[in-house]
């Protein structure tokens, strides 16, 4: 499986693959963390696109065991909210 991460739409839709990703492979305080993110509701976009980032950041330093197509994904998906 690949993920195309071009926009910030890819980003959030990229969010559940990931989270299955996570709590299907024990990394259940990063799972938990991409739940409460999801699930908070921010008024303006740009305070989710920055807990997205601040969320994806993290888990891109915390899980090392994760497949080369979600380290990519998330590569990307950091790219596109730094930009």
């Amino acid at each position: 499986m690949s993920f195309t991460i071009k926009t910030t739409n890819d980003v959030f839709k990229f969010a559940l693959p990931l989270y299955d990703y996570l709590s299907q492979h024990g990394h259940s305080k990063e799972a938990e963390a991409l739940v409460s993110l999801v699930d908070s509701c921010y008024p303006q976009d740009a305070q989710a696109l920055d807990a997205h980032r601040k969320t994806f950041k993290q888990i891109r330093e915390l899980v090392k065991d994760l497949p080369p197509q979600y380290l990519l994904a998330l590569d990307d998906a950091l790219k596109v909210l730094s930009e």
